[in-house]
């Protein structure tokens, strides 16, 4: 996704992956729960950032800002049955130098105005280790619709500082090559692969004490 073209787009707001993508269960075994849930994604604490080669030199890094929607229910017992599905609205990338910025938003890369959203909805989670795991799912990006696999962290659960509710934080890493979603543009001196990080928090009610 790494990028730059000569025009404005429509304005847009909010806080994304990006969102991206809300991508990750991995919950320990919790005997109490024997059945997915749906859970609140936190879209304050959500973030998805991105980086590229830049001719080798160095990496363009950037994010997308707005996440039109995030869903997921999980399985804390079997996490093989937790469901993703997010929405990221395509024009609102940032990496820090608006010129570069309109020209990904361009015909050449995500042709955002004909393509307004990225979208990805899970296929397949499975845990690896104890607060690990891997998700597949479709990657919908530049009208094109390709599997991306991500390496999945749980990183801790704990009460909200109001304890009204309990926080679930991830973090997942994945990698796509821009090219499998039908972007050529300046390669290889702009790079092929985009490496991305996600972070997540959920919010769930308490467990009974």
């Amino acid at each position: 996704m790494a990028f730059g073209i000569f025009r404005s787009v429509p304005a847009y707001g909010g806080t994304l992956l990006g969102a991206s993508v809300g991508l990750m269960l991995l919950l320990p075994s919790a005997p109490a729960l024997a059945q997915a849930q749906k859970v609140n994604v936190d879209l304050e604490h959500v973030a998805v950032t991105w980086s590229i080669s830049h001719g080798g030199f160095s990496s363009v890094m950037g994010q997308f800002r707005q996440i039109n929607k995030a869903e997921m229910t999980f399985d804390r017992k079997d996490p093989s049955n937790s469901k993703v599905s997010v929405e990221i609205e395509a024009a609102s990338i940032d990496s820090n130098h608006p010129y570069r910025d309109n020209w990904i938003r361009s015909e050449a890369e995500l042709d955002v105005w004909k393509h307004r959203t990225i979208t990805f909805e899970s296929t397949k989670i499975e845990k690896t280790g104890e607060n690990t795991g891997k998700m597949t799912g479709n990657l919908t990006m530049h009208g094109v619709t390709h599997p991306v696999t991500m390496d999945v962290t749980y990183n801790k659960s704990g009460l909200h500082l109001s304890k009204k509710y309990t926080i679930d934080g991830f973090t997942a890493k994945g990698k796509l090559k821009r090219t499998d979603f039908g972007m050529k543009a300046f390669i290889p001196w702009i790079g092929e692969e985009v490496e991305f990080v996600i972070q997540l928090e959920t919010q769930r009610p308490n467990d009974p004490t």
